[in-house]
């Protein structure tokens, strides 16, 4: 425990004295972004002595690695600085500097200190103050359900907010919002420059990866613009027997004029994966006194006959009309369909302290479709000196789900995770089976959210309330109506304030709820495809927000409090049952800085502490912390830019300690380094941007917890880039 303190302690002490010994070379005067219309507003914000960034019309934090204004769902753009729900909002500088070739999408939301990455190389699964998220409670430009669980094209990412606690009511109606916050995706769109770019990129054991990047506007005032992102990915990666071929191409359709913005994205990827790793499952029966070290990371459990085949295809739309000065109406949609057409899976079981491991394969193939739609009016409103930006909305999500219609397993394959002798497998005999929609679910829901702003613009109010419905029944192989498996409504409350006491200061308060629908059972427990009773999720939060210099700081006190899901032994069956019962509770004290701490110096970072507890009828689960929540989470990135051409980059990780199986076991703390150059040249007046990187540079090895599944941190990896301008 004194090492942890310790250890924090130093974290909070390096980034606060960083932060305080800031040059403050460079004042910027703050634009009014509102969280509202577009409407013109009477009154000026203060000057804020900070730094920022304003390129192309969108302001960054000094460094440029957060932008200061926030896309917070149906309440549109707000200020950083002034509003009080939490939002963190990472630029594309941050995710093209910072993405992980070999642990993905998900490493690179880590940085926000709240989210830490949980599941191997293979898939973009994440927790958010302690809560997973798989990947499906992504929303895409605001649009919920629109991300699939494995890893997917990153190549068309803008920018990502990371927005804080449940929030229901202003990011949408979705079955797999996540209880600690939402992960919002920003596609690129056509700047007022045009964009030529063409790279290549090498990492991993053979992996090459070819992308395109082409956009320009065109029209009369540059009203109408086209992104178009495309890449080819192919060859081994850096775990043993993993090899993976992912095509994908993004295109983003945008107009803009004096009523109206409209923005159109769509997507398409086709992955093969062969041999992809996944973890492996620490039943009760488990024999040992501890959990059995971590193996090197390029260690694979899995043969490479374990294969999954799978097509992704997405579009979202974004429109608003602007009525009048004071009235708007707007419009979002989208569509998802994810189909694992070939899928043979291989789920092992730990068996004791020495890493012996069993294993069953089968043929879990699954289709997913979501369609969704949302209509609202935004607008403003003065009582006295009082400024109210008000939203009401109606949404509602589709969502169709199934597995195989003829679900085959086998078993009997053994190994040991330090020697697996997996090209020894022989691959079971079973067949494909073609997936079929087995559960059909429709979520209704409901939004009223007034902004109230003072005079002075120091007091900012925010009052809200949503109603959200969740309606979903069952269906055989045939087609035919099995049975209505449930019908649930509930309101949830959301209020906040914010008080900005001198430009450089402000204090928010908030609570916010939402009601979500329960997760889908994975193949580890005997109900498997069941999805659990809806769950409510409460928060209270409490925070300052500091600028110091060319930095700014964020410090919060949260406490979440959700409907609880648990394993449950039952006499007669093979796996556990995983059901709803009492509750679970995290607490936690959270710390991000970003901005420039000398000329030349520009970081993103902090801290998360979590204390989390359960509440159940059970003894052996009552009072016990979560299994595979961490206890710590620290980041930092750091650039070092030596001039405009040649930039280093830094980046720590730390994650605490966590248990499985109720505290029975330990799952040991880590801490990686990534380390980079980046450099711009040209060759015959080409602009030229070579980069090299290696992530994980001592090759630590180290377990990650979901749960009471492990899995194996990525090894040591190397990656050399190329990209010309043209």
């Amino acid at each position: 425990m004194a090492t942890r303190k310790k250890l924090a302690g130093a974290v909070l002490g390096l980034l606060a004295s960083l932060s305080l010994q800031a040059n403050v070379y460079a004042a910027e005067e703050q634009e009014s972004f509102g969280g509202g219309t577009a409407a013109e507003t009477e009154y000026e914000l203060p000057a804020y002595h900070i730094a920022e960034v304003v390129v192309e019309g969108r302001r960054y934090i000094a460094g440029e690695y957060a932008l200061a204004t926030n896309n917070l769902g149906i309440l549109g753009k707000v200020d950083a600085m002034d509003f009080p729900i939490s939002v963190n909002s990472i630029s594309e500088k941050a995710v093209g500097n910072f993405m992980s070739s070999t642990e993905g999408f998900s490493k690179m939301l880590s940085l926000v200190p709240s989210v830490q990455k949980t599941h191997d190389a293979a898939a973009d699964c994440i927790t958010i103050r302690g809560f997973s998220d798989s990947g499906r409670g992504f929303t895409v430009n605001g649009i919920p359900g629109m991300q699939a669980m494995t890893r997917q094209s990153t190549i068309y990412i803008d920018s990502v907010d990371v927005i804080e606690g449940p929030t229901t009511g202003v990011t949408g109606s979705s079955y797999t919002a996540t209880d600690g916050g939402t992960i919002n995706i920003n596609s690129k769109k056509a700047k007022d420059t045009p964009t030529r770019q063409f790279g290549i990129k090498y990492h991993s054991k053979s992996a090459h990866e070819e992308f395109l990047d082409v956009g320009e506007r065109f029209g009369k005032n540059k009203a109408f613009g086209v992104r178009v992102n495309a890449s080819y990915t192919n060859g081994e990666r850096s775990i043993e027997n993993w090899s993976l071929r992912q095509e994908s191409i993004y295109v983003n359709l945008d107009h803009k004029s004096k009523q109206s913005t409209t923005n159109f994205m769509i997507g398409y990827t086709y992955t093969d994966s062969q041999g992809r790793p996944y973890g492996l499952t620490v039943p009760t029966t488990y024999i040992g006194d501890a959990l059995p070290s971590a193996p090197d990371g390029t260690v694979n459990f899995n043969p490479v006959w374990r294969r999954d085949k799978n097509t992704n295809f997405v579009m979202t739309l974004n429109h608003e009309h602007r009525l009048n000065n004071h009235l708007s109406a707007f419009l979002n949609a989208g569509h998802f369909k994810q189909d694992w057409y070939y899928y043979v899976g291989f789920d092992k079981t730990l068996l004791n302290q020495a890493g012996d491991y069993t294993a069953t394969a089968d043929n879990y193939s699954l289709i997913e479709k979501k369609d969704y739609v949302q209509i609202g009016l935004r607008g403003d409103f003065r009582t006295g000196n009082l400024k109210h930006d008000y939203v009401l909305g109606v949404d509602r999500q589709w969502r169709y789900y199934g597995g195989p219609s003829d679900f085959k397993e086998e078993s009997g394959w053994s190994s040991n995770i330090y020697h697996p002798n997996t090209g020894s497998f022989a691959p079971p005999t079973f067949g494909q089976s073609d997936a079929y929609y087995g559960s059909h679910s429709r979520a209704s829901g409901w939004s009223v959210m007034d902004t109230i702003t003072s005079a002075d613009k120091k007091l900012t109010v925010l009052l809200g309330v949503s109603g959200k419905s969740i309606h979903r029944d069952s269906y055989r192989p045939d087609g035919s109506w099995r049975r209505k498996d449930g019908d649930y409504y509930a309101v949830s409350p959301i209020f906040g304030i914010n008080y900005t006491f001198t430009p450089r200061f402000s204090a928010y308060i908030n609570h916010t709820e939402q009601f979500t629908e329960g997760s889908i059972v994975g193949s580890t427990y005997q109900n498997q495809g069941e999805t659990i009773d809806p769950l409510k999720t409460k928060q209270n939060e409490i925070g300052i927000k500091v600028k110091t210099g060319d930095f700014l700081h964020k410090l919060s006190w949260f406490d979440i409090t959700k409907t609880n899901t648990v394993s449950k032994e039952v006499a007669g069956f093979a796996k556990p049952f995983l059901v709803a019962e009492g509750d679970r509770r995290h607490r936690g004290i959270e710390y991000m800085g970003t901005g420039s701490i000398a000329k030349k110096w520009n970081l993103i970072g902090g801290f998360m502490h979590l204390t989390a507890s359960q509440k159940t009828t059970s003894a052996s689960t009552n009072g016990k912390r979560p299994n595979g929540v961490p206890d710590w989470n620290a980041t930092l990135g750091l650039e070092y830019k030596a001039n405009e051409d040649v930039s280093g980059l830094l980046r720590l990780n730390y994650v605490g300690s966590s248990y499985v199986l109720d505290e029975k076991y330990k799952v040991p703390p880590y801490f990686t380094m990534d380390m980079g150059i980046k450099y711009r040249t040209k060759i015959n007046r080409v602009p030229l941007t070579l980069n090299a990187m290696c992530y994980n540079v001592f090759n630590k090895h180290y377990w990650n917890a979901t749960g009471n599944v492990l899995h194996l941190g990525g090894p040591r990896t190397f990656m050399l880039s190329a990209t010309i301008d043209f």
